[in-house]
């Protein structure tokens, strides 16, 4: 498994990464994750060898990488940058391995040309990929074995919501996960729907101190934790959950969390539509207001989130690692391998 980052850094692939390479091990694979690293090092995370080889420019990393990849059956690279930064080179050279990619996320709206081209160049390259989303099919024109939308771990009795309304953003804050429209949201309701919804923020990132900002102007209660490394206790004390990352909203479904999620952009609505039953287990909306009149009707009835609530969190204990970590093998064997 190559990746541009690694278990304990916090995010979506970091996550993918750890347990499908957990998955995988169980089965009896053996599996060696490479990465990047500020201090070079080997270590044993449970049954998986991990080396984090030192940051530079691709001929080092490639260098650094070679050997783990002459000695393994099969290299798995993780988005287009693992691939060119880490593996190109041996896809030219003996011995070869067959390689494949899982393509997640987008870079940006609009989208670059070059990283559309990039993303094709290493398509081509690969044996099969995989796509966290359908909408990677389409924006980017990669063909893929499997479309998925990541894992999730069961939740058994997951706690009920709680009687004051509340609610916990979690992700990046960045324009990417519409933080400020969320915030825009509160201070609507508040204004308009004469409801104040406190807030908790867990995340991190360029736009924290703007946002932060925006909420003391606007007298908002909303709290910044920063970036955690289990946010299940915010999300099992809100009643809903402002997200929009999939790893995000399959957590929240599991513990049965409404999820209200927005888009400012058409690949960002063709990103959230794609999930998974996304019309009868979220809340998708196109801007501040229309998520502050739909957070006015379910602080009103709560009864309106129960359907979708059910049918969530039956979606979600389908969706475990292992059923992931099985498409995988899945993708493997079609070439052949295992």
């Amino acid at each position: 498994m190559v990746t541009p980052s690694f278990h304990p850094a916090v995010g979506g692939v970091e996550t993918h990464v750890l347990r499908v390479s957990q998955g995988l091990a169980a089965r009896g694979h053996e599996i060696t994750v490479l990465t990047h690293a500020d201090e070079p090092s080997e270590e044993m995370l449970g049954r998986l060898h991990v080396h984090r080889l030192p940051r530079g420019g691709w001929l080092a990393a490639w260098r650094a990488a070679r050997g783990h990849i002459a000695a393994a059956d099969v290299v798995h690279c993780h988005d287009a940058y693992s691939f060119l930064h880490f593996y190109a080179p041996s896809s030219y050279l003996w011995p070869r391995r067959p390689v494949f990619v899982t393509f997640h996320g987008y870079e940006s709206y609009p989208i670059a040309a070059e990283a559309i081209r990039w993303r094709r160049f290493v398509r081509r390259r690969a044996r099969n990929a995989l796509c966290m989303g359908d909408f990677i099919c389409r924006w980017y024109g990669t063909e893929c074995f499997a479309v998925s939308y990541g894992g999730v771990d069961a939740v058994e009795d997951p706690t009920p919501l709680p009687a004051e309304p509340s609610a916990v953003f979690l992700g990046r804050i960045a324009e990417d996960t519409s933080i400020m429209v969320y915030l825009e949201a509160l201070s609507i309701l508040k204004t308009e729907h004469n409801r104040d919804l406190p807030l908790t923020v867990i995340g991190d990132g360029p736009l924290r101190g703007p946002a932060e900002r925006y909420a003391e102007a606007q007298g908002l209660r909303a709290r910044f934790l920063g970036t955690v490394s289990d946010p299940k206790e915010a999300l099992t004390r809100s009643r809903f959950s402002f997200v929009s990352g999939y790893l995000a909203i399959w957590q929240s479904l599991a513990l049965r969390r409404p999820v209200f999620a927005v888009y400012e952009n058409e690949l960002k609505r063709d990103y959230l539509l794609g999930f998974p039953e996304a019309e009868e287990t979220l809340v998708i909306c196109g801007g501040a207001d229309e998520l502050a009149r739909r957070l006015s009707r379910h602080i009103e009835d709560g009864s309106l989130a129960d359907s979708m609530a059910e049918r969530g969190a039956q979606l979600a204990a389908e969706n475990s690692w292992d059923r992931v970590a099985d498409l995988y093998l899945s993708m493997y064997r079609a070439e052949g391998i295992g």
